[in-house]
């Protein structure tokens, strides 16, 4: 995913306007959000390929 400054400059574009403080709270939320789901995802893979070969 990209960066949270990234995100935020795109989405300062489209509005054409400075993010107000309770947009770029949420926008920082739903990326935190969105990271730590990433990232639990990633884990759940790595520890499923783990027991598949430890099966094999």
């Amino acid at each position: 995913m990209e960066s949270f400054f990234t995100i935020s400059n795109v989405m300062t574009k489209k509005l054409g306007r400075k993010l107000q403080d309770e947009e770029l709270k949420f926008l920082q939320w739903m990326y935190e959000r969105y990271t730590e789901e990433q990232l639990e995802t990633e884990l759940e893979h790595t520890a499923e390929e783990a027991l598949i070969t430890l099966n094999s």
